[in-house]
C-alpha cells in the first residue's frame, strides 16, 4: 500500500521560494502557497471565493487573460513577465495545465528588474562618461584582445572600432622590444592582478609620450591613457626656463653678496632687516643672522636713519643722502654713510619692502679733510721755506755787525749781552737753515747719520719741549751713515717726536738713541732709533690699529695719517717701524723702534 505523502507535497508547495497558485475551471483561485498569497496580497476569505478577474480587475482584456485563457482551453504551457500596476510590482510567470484548471508558479522580479535597470543605466552612463572624458580607455581580454575603446582612444590611436577582436601586440607590434614597458607592465597586471602606471614614448605610427594606468578587470586588464606629449614638451622647456633663472639668480646672487657697497631690505611695517649682504654685515659689525628680524632703530643709533626710513615706507625716496651714524655695539665708532633708499611697490603699488644702498665714506671724507689741512700745511711749510731763505741774508748781515761790535772796547756785562746776543743769533740761523732744509724736496738719497737726522728735528721741537716741561735725553752709539731720503726720514721722525710730546701733556722723558742693528727678520746690516716717551701709553686696541689710515685718538686735532704715510716711507726704504707701549705702572710709556738699513737693495 502506497504512502499517504499528501501532505509532505503541500508542505513542500507551500515553502516553494516563488508563488503557486491554482485556478479551477470557474477561475476560482482554489490554492495558494506562502509566497502565492505574499506576492498576490490574497486572504484566506479569497480563496474558492471570488473569480480571478474579480479579484484582480485590471487583467482584464489583458495579455495575461489571454494566454490564462489559453492554457485554460489549449491545455498548453504559457510564460509572461509584466508590470501590474495596482501593485507596482514586475511579475514573470509560468502557467500550465493539470487536471483542475491550471497552475500558475510566478515570482516578483521588481527587485531585479529595478537592478537590471540601474545596471542598464549606469552601463549608459559609464558609456556617455568614457565619451566625454579625456582619458582614453581600453580593456583587453585575457587574450590580449580588445574588447571595448572609448571615443578618444579611437581618436588617440587613429583607429575604430575595427580594432575590436584584435590583438594588442598584433596591431602594434612596436610596443614589443627588450625592456618594453608595455610588455613589463601590462603582463605583471594580468599575471599578479595588481595594478601599474608608467611614462613612455610610442615612436610609429603614434610618435607621442603617453602616461598609462592599467588596472586588472574580471576579463583581463583595463588601460587607462593620455597623449602627454605637450606636457613633456613644456617640461624641458620649463626645465631649460629654470636652469637659466637658476643661473641669473645665481649670478645676482653672488653680484649681491660681493657688491662693494652695502646692500639692504627692510621691511616696510615695523622696519625690520629682512636681508643684507656680507659687506653691509661687515659695516655693521654683526653676523647677518643676528642682524636679521631686529629693528632698524635696535642697531643704528642715528635717528636721522630711521626717519629717513619712514618717509620711504609712506611711498618717498631719497637719494645721495650722507649722513653719520654709530652702531649700537660700536656706539664711539661715528662714521659716515652714503645712502640710497627706494620703495620696492607690489602690482598695486603698495610698498612691499625698502631696499637700501649703503656707502662707507669714512675714509672719503677724512681723506677731504686731511687734504685740506695737507694743501694748509704744505702751505705753511713753503711760507716757512720763504721765509727761512728770505731772512738769512739779514741774518747773515746782523751777525757782521754783531762780530764788528766785538772787536771794540767793550765792559764785560756789554760783551756778555753781546755773547748772549751772538748765540741766540746762532740758533735762530741754525733753526732758518733746517727748516729751509726740512721742507726742501731732495731728487735723490743722501748719506747721513741718525744724528744728523734726529737733531736736526729736536731743533724744530726745542721750544715746544721747553713750554711742555719736558727733558730730552739724546745718545747716539753709532755714527754708522745710512743711505736715505733726508727729508722723508725727517718726516718720520717728526711724526714720532710730535706724537711721543702729545702723549706727555704733563711733562717727562723723551729719550733718543741710536746705535748699529740688524733687521729682525732679514739680517741686513743697519741702525736702529728709538724714540721713547713715558707718556700715558697706548692700549691694545690703539696699537693694533695705529698704521691704519685715518685711525686717530686725537679727534678734530688729528688727521690719521701721520703713522700711516711714516710707514709707508720706511716701508720704502726697506726698513721697519714697529711699537711697544704699556699703560700704567711705573714702566708706562711707548718706545717707537725705527729700522733703517745702510744702503737700500736694489729692486
Amino acid at each position: 500500500m502506497a504512502a499517504d505523502i499528501s501532505a509532505d507535497l503541500r508542505h513542500v508547495l507551500d515553502h516553494l521560494p516563488d508563488g503557486l497558485i491554482f485556478i479551477d475551471r470557474a477561475w476560482r483561485i482554489t490554492y495558494a502557497n506562502i509566497q502565492g498569497r505574499r506576492i498576490s496580497r490574497l486572504r484566506p476569505e479569497d480563496l474558492n471565493g471570488k473569480t480571478h478577474w474579480e479579484l484582480y480587475p485590471t487583467t482584464v482584456g489583458t495579455e495575461q487573460e489571454r494566454k490564462y485563457r489559453r492554457v485554460m482551453d489549449e491545455r498548453v504551457e504559457e510564460e509572461l513577465e509584466f508590470f501590474y500596476a495596482p501593485f507596482a510590482i514586475w511579475i514573470k510567470l509560468r502557467a500550465m495545465p493539470i487536471a483542475s484548471g491550471i497552475a500558475v508558479y510566478y515570482q516578483d522580479t521588481t527587485a531585479l528588474r529595478v537592478a537590471l535597470h540601474a545596471s542598464e543605466t549606469l552601463a549608459q552612463q559609464l558609456q556617455q562618461v568614457f565619451d566625454v572624458t579625456t582619458d582614453a580607455i581600453a580593456s583587453l581580454d585575457r587574450d590580449w584582445r580588445y574588447t571595448f575603446i572609448n571615443r578618444r582612444a579611437k581618436e588617440l590611436l587613429g583607429v575604430g572600432d575595427e580594432l575590436l577582436g584584435e590583438t594588442v601586440w598584433h596591431r602594434f607590434p612596436n610596443a614589443v622590444y627588450e625592456g618594453s614597458p608595455y610588455v613589463k607592465n601590462y603582463f605583471k597586471t594580468m599575471n599578479e592582478r595588481v595594478p601599474t602606471s608608467f611614462e613612455s614614448y610610442f615612436a610609429e605610427p603614434l610618435n607621442k609620450w603617453l602616461r598609462l594606468e592599467v588596472q586588472p578587470s574580471e576579463e583581463g586588464i583595463v588601460v587607462f591613457f593620455r597623449d602627454i606629449t605637450q606636457r613633456k614638451l613644456d617640461e624641458q622647456t620649463l626645465r631649460a626656463e629654470k636652469a637659466e633663472s637658476e643661473r641669473q639668480r645665481a649670478e645676482l646672487e653672488a653680484v649681491y653678496d660681493t657688491a662693494p657697497v652695502g646692500l639692504i631690505l627692510i621691511e616696510p611695517a615695523e622696519l625690520r632687516y629682512v636681508r643684507l649682504n656680507q659687506q653691509q654685515a661687515e659695516l655693521m659689525g654683526y653676523p647677518p643672522e643676528e642682524v636679521i628680524g631686529k629693528r632698524v632703530d635696535e642697531l643704528v643709533t642715528s635717528p636721522v636713519a630711521w626717519a629717513n626710513l619712514k618717509r620711504v615706507a609712506a611711498g618717498g625716496m631719497v637719494r645721495d643722502f650722507t649722513f653719520d651714524t654709530a652702531f649700537a655695539n660700536r656706539p664711539d665708532d661715528v662714521r659716515t654713510f652714503n645712502v640710497n633708499y627706494s620703495p620696492v611697490l607690489d602690482a598695486e603699488g603698495k610698498v612691499r619692502a625698502i631696499s637700501v644702498a649703503s656707502l662707507d665714506v669714512t675714509r672719503l671724507r677724512k681723506a677731504e679733510r686731511a687734504l685740506v689741512q695737507s694743501e694748509k700745511l704744505a702751505a705753511v711749510g713753503r711760507l716757512a721755506s720763504s721765509i727761512s731763505h728770505e731772512i738769512n741774508n739779514p741774518l747773515e748781515a746782523v751777525t757782521n755787525l754783531l762780530y764788528l761790535i766785538g772787536t771794540e772796547d767793550l765792559p764785560a756785562d756789554a760783551r756778555e749781552y753781546l755773547k748772549s746776543a751772538q748765540d741766540e743769533l746762532a740758533r735762530v740761523s741754525q733753526i732758518a737753515t733746517q727748516t729751509l732744509r726740512f721742507h726742501r724736496q731732495s731728487n735723490k738719497p743722501t748719506w747721513v747719520t741718525p744724528a744728523q737726522l734726529v737733531d736736526a728735528v729736536l731743533n724744530l721741537f726745542q721750544g715746544r719741549l721747553a713750554n711742555s716741561g719736558i727733558h730730552v735725553e739724546a745718545s747716539y752709539a753709532t755714527t754708522t751713515k745710512v743711505l736715505c731720503f733726508e727729508n722723508d726720514i725727517r718726516q718720520v721722525l717728526n711724526n714720532l717726536i710730535a706724537n711721543a710730546i702729545d702723549a706727555m701733556r704733563t711733562g717727562g722723558r723723551l729719550m733718543v738713541r741710536a746705535h748699529d742693528a740688524r733687521h729682525h727678520e732679514s739680517g741686513v746690516a743697519g741702525v736702529r732709533i728709538l724714540v721713547g716717551d713715558n707718556g700715558t701709553g697706548m692700549s691694545v686696541e690703539t696699537q693694533r690699529r695705529l698704521f691704519e689710515a685715518f685711525y686717530t685718538t686725537k679727534d678734530l686735532n688729528g688727521t690719521g695719517l701721520g703713522l700711516w704715510i711714516s710707514k709707508e716711507i720706511v716701508e720704502r726704504h726697506q726698513g721697519a717701524l714697529r711699537v711697544r707701549s704699556t699703560q700704567g705702572g711705573v714702566r708706562q710709556g711707548t718706545v717707537f723702534s725705527l729700522f733703517l738699513p745702510v744702503e737700500v737693495a736694489a729692486e
